[in-house]
């Protein structure tokens, strides 16, 4: 059986890394949204490069989210 990147968080809502390639994942967004801010600066289409890294990392989270994955911590 095929274990998913993202399961569910234990307290709250949303979904957590639950594998290497979750988390490899998770760090890769984020350092493309910091170098994202730093290249566009104060640009007005910043933000819309911004938000397409926020939905390219959402559907990979919804592609590979398992609903009865366990959370390691």
């Amino acid at each position: 059986m095929k274990r998913g990147w993202f399961g569910p968080r234990r307290i709250g809502w949303g979904a957590s890394p639950t594998s290497w390639e979750g988390w490899l994942a998770t760090g890769a967004m984020v350092l493309t949204l910091i170098g994202v801010s730093i290249g566009f600066g104060d640009r007005p289409n910043g933000w819309i490069a911004q938000m397409a890294v926020i939905a390219a990392f959402s559907i990979v989270v919804l592609l590979t989210y398992r609903h009865d994955a366990r959370t390691p911590f």
